[in-house]
């Protein structure tokens, strides 16, 4: 893999349950890692539904190999958010991660 390529930069973000000041337990979204990625949109849809126009976009990053990344965790890039959809490692070489994400709308 490319150094070059890796122009982007990401947070990788899984779910934790933490304790707030009141010890009362809160779930909240806790940074893993901070790295460099490959960004790449794969396709844009726009459709219907209940009478409102929700545009689902769909991403393709590329990173190098880190163990443990899941479905459980979420992408922060550019103040946007995506939730992880598959996670690829190509010809299980552990080398790089493909991530397929979508855009969270909400």
């Amino acid at each position: 893999m490319k150094a070059g390529k890796l122009r982007h930069r990401i947070l990788i973000q899984k779910k934790e349950v933490v304790r707030d000041e009141y010890n009362e337990e809160q779930e909240k979204w806790v940074t893993v890692c901070s790295c460099r990625a490959e960004v790449n949109p794969l396709q844009g849809k726009e459709f219907f539904a209940a009478q409102q126009i929700n545009n689902k976009i769909t991403v393709k990053i590329t990173m190098r190999y880190r163990n443990g990344i899941s479905t459980a965790m979420r992408i922060i890039f550019k103040k946007r958010i995506f939730n992880i959809l598959v996670s690829i490692n190509p010809l299980e070489k552990n080398r790089e991660l493909q991530l397929m994400c979508e855009e969270n709308a909400g």
